[in-house]
C-alpha cells in the first residue's frame, strides 16, 4: 500500500514537473585526440538552472516550480600508444528542485551524491596535419547513488532527481576536427556525435523497472586560435542538437519526458602555459519541443581548468 502510495503521488507530479534535467555526461564528455605522451585532466564545474515551463513547443507562464543541478566532474584522458587511450569522466551532483505554493511558501527537495561514470576507450583514426578523427565507445558505470529520500518523509524521490541512474549503459561517440579552414591561420571546425543506449534500473526495492530513454547529441562549431602577450585565446561558437526518448517504466511510457533541444554555446579557452589552461561555456537555448510539460533549462554554462602532463 506504502509502494503504491508512492508512485500515484510521483507519477502526478511527475505529469506537471518532469524535468529534463540530470547529470551532463554526453555533454562533458570531451571525445578527443591527444598529443602522444601527455596524460590529460580537466576538473569542471556545470551549473544548470531549469525555470521554463513548455508544453510541446509552447513556453507556458508558469512561476511556481524551479530547478537546479549543479555538478562536479573530472575527466582523465590515458593514452596507451599513439592511436588509443581511455577517457574516463567522473562526477559528483548536487540538485535541488522548489515547488511554490499558492500562498508563495517554498518546499524544497535537494538530493547529492556520487554520479555515475563513463569509461572510454579512444581509437584514433586519423591524425594529420589538418585533419583528425577520434572514435569511442564505452559503459557509464552505475556507481552514483540512486536510492536517495527527501527529508521530510524519507521517501525515495523520482529518477530524475537522483544523482545517479542505477544503469549500465553504452556510449559511444566520434570527434571530428578540420584547421586552418578557408585558409584562415587557426581557424579551425569541430564536429562530435555521441548516443547514449540505456537499460532498465530496478527502483522502489526493486518492484519497479525504470528505464531513461536513449539519448544523443550532435555539435558543430569553429574556434579561432589568437596569441596575445603569450597566452593563447581561443573563442568559439557551437551549434547543440539534443534528443531524448521518452522514459519508461516497466515498459510503459512516462508523461512529460523525451524531446528535442537546439543550443548556442559560446565559449573561451585561454592557454596560460603548455600544460595549463581555462575554460568556460555557456549553454542558451534557441529551440524546444518537448513531449508533455516539462521544465526545462534557462542557461547552461561551465568552468574548467585542464592540466596536461607529459610522460617520460
Amino acid at each position: 500500500m506504502l509502494l503504491s502510495f508512492v508512485l500515484l503521488a510521483w507519477n502526478n507530479v511527475n505529469c506537471q514537473t518532469c524535468c529534463s534535467g540530470g547529470t551532463p555526461l554526453l555533454g562533458n564528455l570531451g571525445i578527443n585526440g591527444i598529443e602522444p605522451g601527455t596524460v590529460y585532466f580537466q576538473l569542471a564545474y556545470d551549473y544548470n538552472y531549469l525555470d521554463d515551463l513548455y508544453a510541446g513547443r509552447e513556453l507556458l507562464d508558469d512561476n511556481t516550480r524551479e530547478r537546479l543541478t549543479q555538478t562536479a566532474l573530472l575527466q582523465v584522458v590515458y593514452p596507451f600508444s599513439e592511436k588509443m587511450s581511455v577517457n574516463g569522466l567522473f562526477t559528483y551532483v548536487g540538485q535541488q528542485r522548489t515547488i511554490f505554493t499558492e500562498t508563495g511558501q517554498a518546499n524544497v527537495t535537494e538530493t547529492n551524491g556520487l554520479g555515475d561514470a563513463v569509461l572510454l576507450l579512444q581509437y584514433s583514426v586519423l591524425s594529420v596535419f589538418k585533419r583528425s578523427l577520434v572514435l569511442a565507445a564505452g559503459p557509464k558505470l552505475p556507481i552514483g547513488k540512486f536510492d536517495a529520500t527527501d527529508d521530510e518523509f524519507g521517501l525515495v524521490v523520482s529518477p530524475d532527481l537522483q544523482p545517479g541512474s542505477g544503469s549500465l549503459d553504452g556510449i559511444f561517440g566520434a570527434s571530428y576536427q578540420e584547421s586552418q579552414i578557408l585558409n584562415i591561420t587557426g581557424l579551425s571546425f569541430n564536429a562530435s556525435a555521441s548516443y547514449r543506449l540505456t537499460t532498465p534500473a530496478k527502483r522502489f526495492e526493486g518492484d519497479i523497472k525504470y528505464r531513461f530513454g536513449n539519448e544523443s547529441m550532435l555539435s558543430l562549431g569553429l574556434q579561432k586560435n589568437f596569441l596575445i602577450k603569450k597566452i593563447g585565446v581561443t573563442p568559439s561558437v557551437f551549434t547543440q542538437y539534443r534528443h531524448t526518448s521518452a522514459d519508461k517504466t516497466d515498459g510503459l511510457t512516462v508523461a512529460g519526458t523525451g524531446g528535442d533541444w537546439i543550443y548556442i554555446s559560446p565559449g573561451l579557452n585561454l592557454e596560460l602555459s603548455n600544460n595549463l589552461s581555462i575554460n568556460a561555456a555557456a549553454e542558451l537555448p534557441v529551440y524546444r519541443n518537448l513531449k508533455g510539460t516539462q521544465l526545462t533549462t534557462s542557461y547552461r554554462f561551465n568552468v574548467g581548468l585542464a592540466i596536461k602532463l607529459f610522460k617520460n
